[in-house]
């Protein structure tokens, strides 16, 4: 496909999403529309809806959010008002949710502690943890944890109940564990939003 019909086809999308934002006084993407979404047309239907709208989240998230109802009901209160049930955010997080990112990013929890890791927080024992884990996974071993938790981070941005959530770990469970590589030098835990804004790419 073409620059041109490339820049077209975002042309068509992005009309198609200000006749649905004048209508239902919100944007949506279908799974379809994500998955032809890359990290640059992301930015520019950012660029192009900042500031006029809310996005609603893709069914995928939604599922997750209904589990975080369950596993993690004080973190779900966090984010989420009573009365919320459409979730609604804002249209700068449209990249989070496209490609192999990991979602909508929890990393700004107020009266919970959070639990968001990039490589930024990963220490240097985190990254001599990670020699020999594609060698083991190649080879249909298990691995650790505390292994596959760092070898998320180092694909990309992730909070500890998406974390739980694709891997079927309880957060309890987790969050005990993450307590453990802190306290091993593997990986650093900061739980206060403001420590953490500064590595969300927005």
């Amino acid at each position: 496909m073409s620059d041109t019909e490339q820049k077209i086809n975002l042309e068509q999308l992005i009309s198609e999403k200000e006749v649905q934002l004048s209508r239902d006084g919100f944007i949506s993407f279908s799974e379809t529309e994500l998955k032809g979404l890359n990290p640059q047309s992301a930015k520019k239907i950012e660029t192009h809806f900042s500031g006029q709208g809310m996005m609603a989240l893709p069914e995928k998230e939604i599922l997750f959010f209904e589990w975080l109802k369950k596993s993690d009901t004080a973190v779900w209160n966090d984010l989420w008002p009573e009365d919320e049930s459409d979730y609604l955010v804002g249209i700068d997080l449209l990249h989070h949710l496209i490609g192999k990112s990991n979602g909508f990013p929890i990393c700004d929890l107020i009266d919970e502690s959070n639990y968001w890791f990039t490589t930024g927080h990963m220490k240097p024992l985190g990254y001599q943890k990670l020699a020999g884990v594609d060698e083991k996974l190649s080879k249909g071993k298990a691995i650790s944890f505390q292994e596959a938790l760092l070898a998320e981070v180092t694909r990309g941005a992730i909070d500890i109940w998406h974390f739980c959530y694709r891997y079927n770990v309880p957060v309890s469970i987790a969050k005990q564990k993450v307590e453990i590589m802190h306290h091993n030098d593997l990986l650093v835990h900061l739980t206060d939003r403001e420590d953490l804004l500064k590595y969300l790419d927005i």
